[in-house]
């Protein structure tokens, strides 16, 4: 079963990270009063329930059916993190509030690697082939990210570099909770050599 607790903490990351987009939708909508945009989200959050109860389901199931299951998850995951997405960036304008914390949260990112760095270099033992998967990714959604927002921002408007800084955006941030999991999970079990 450690297959399907490893993906389910992975998605779980992933999750955290649309949950704060549905939030920033939610309280979009709710100043605006709009009746249809909070019934838009509604029906997100009750996908992203549904999902949640496949995902404990096939915690629960067996082995032989885990690839069937894991399938059919990764294609609602992906379908609705698409649909999140799209709304997302319909819904939740650019504003200077949000640009502030795009760029305190590629800054905390960065930080965060540092930290892990300095880490590594005293444990470098305990660490594994998890965390450096991880850092990896979240070295790579910094970069996609910065990227995205130095053309937005130098060319304002355009669309396709904004939907490409909304899309650099979010996998930043599932990339940062995917490596706060792995991260934790490594202070959690720590390596032979630390327990000697």
């Amino acid at each position: 079963m450690e297959l399907q607790e490893a993906y389910a903490a992975r998605l779980d990351a992933q999750m955290r990270a649309v949950d704060a987009r549905l939030d920033q939708m939610e309280a979009q909508a709710r100043a605006k009063n709009a009746k249809a945009e909070m019934d838009e989200i509604s029906g997100l959050r009750a996908r992203r329930d549904e999902i949640r109860r496949l995902v404990a389901s096939a915690k629960k199931g067996a082995r032989d059916d885990w690839e069937a299951t894991r399938r059919r998850l990764d294609d609602n995951w992906t379908g609705f993190r698409r649909d999140v997405a799209d709304r997302h960036s319909r819904l939740v304008r650019w504003d200077d509030a949000r640009e502030r914390q795009l760029v305190a949260h590629l800054d905390e990112a960065e930080a965060a690697l540092r930290e892990s760095a300095a880490m590594d270099r005293e444990v470098a033992a305990d660490i594994g082939v998890e965390i450096g998967k991880a850092q990896t990714e979240l070295r790579a959604s910094i970069a996609a990210a910065r990227q995205s927002y130095d053309e937005w921002r130098s060319r304002q408007k355009a669309e396709n570099l904004q939907r490409k800084l909304d899309d650099a955006e979010l996998e930043l941030d599932e990339a940062s909770n995917r490596y706060t999991t792995a991260l934790a999970d490594v202070r959690r079990h720590p390596g032979p050599e630390s327990r000697s």
